[in-house]
C-alpha cells in the first residue's frame, strides 16, 4: 500500500480519512468556520498539508452530496496538488447562488448538508442564500494519482483520425 504523508498546520484539525472501506477518495475537512454569500469565491483551508510520493499528485474533487443540496460549487472545477507543492491544501468553493442586492436579510443560513439553520447572529446578517461552513464539514475528498510528464513536441501537423477536429457534442448523445 502507498504511503501519503501529511502533516497538520495547527492543532485540533481534522485528519483526512477514508469515509468506507472501499472508497476511492478520502475526505477532507475544514479548518476554520467560512461564510459564503451569493456569487461569492472562498479559499476554505484544511489545515492539512501533504507530500505526495514521487511519480504521484493529488487531485481534490467536490463532495456530490454538497453539489447536490447546495448552490456551493469548486470554483476551479478539480484542484491539482503537484507533487512539489508542500503549502496548506485549500478548497476554492463558490456559492453560485446569483447576487441579488433585492435579497432580503434573514435569520437564516444553509449548511453543507443543504440543511436551513435558523443565524445565532455569530455571524450577524446574513443575505438570503448564504452557506455557513463550519469547522470539521467535510468539504471535498482527494485522491492520490500517478503522474507521468511527458514530452511535449511542437508539430505542424497531427494524424488524421475519423472524428477529426469536432468536438463539443459533435459524436451525439446517443
Amino acid at each position: 500500500m502507498l504511503e501519503l504523508k501529511f502533516k497538520r498546520t495547527g492543532v485540533g484539525t481534522k485528519l483526512p480519512k477514508y469515509a468506507t472501506k472501499d472508497a476511492s477518495c478520502f475526505d477532507l475537512y475544514a479548518a476554520h468556520d467560512a461564510i459564503i454569500r451569493p456569487s461569492e469565491v472562498v479559499a476554505v483551508g484544511t489545515g492539512l498539508m501533504f507530500e505526495p510520493p514521487e511519480g504521484y499528485g493529488m487531485v481534490i474533487y467536490p463532495r456530490s452530496g454538497i453539489s447536490f443540496k447546495t448552490p456551493l460549487r469548486f470554483a476551479n472545477g478539480v484542484g491539482v496538488i503537484d507533487n512539489d507543492y508542500r503549502g496548506e491544501v485549500k478548497v476554492l468553493l463558490e456559492n453560485a447562488k446569483p447576487k441579488d442586492y433585492k435579497l432580503r436579510v434573514v435569520p437564516a443560513y444553509i449548511t453543507v448538508d443543504g440543511e436551513e439553520r435558523m443565524n445565532d447572529y455569530k455571524y450577524g446578517q446574513l443575505p438570503e442564500g448564504t452557506i455557513v461552513i463550519k469547522r470539521g464539514d467535510r468539504i471535498a475528498q482527494g485522491m492520490l494519482i500517478k503522474v507521468e510528464q511527458v514530452q511535449l513536441t511542437l508539430a505542424k501537423k497531427l494524424s488524421d483520425t475519423e472524428r477529426g477536429e469536432g468536438g463539443l457534442g459533435s459524436t451525439g448523445t446517443k
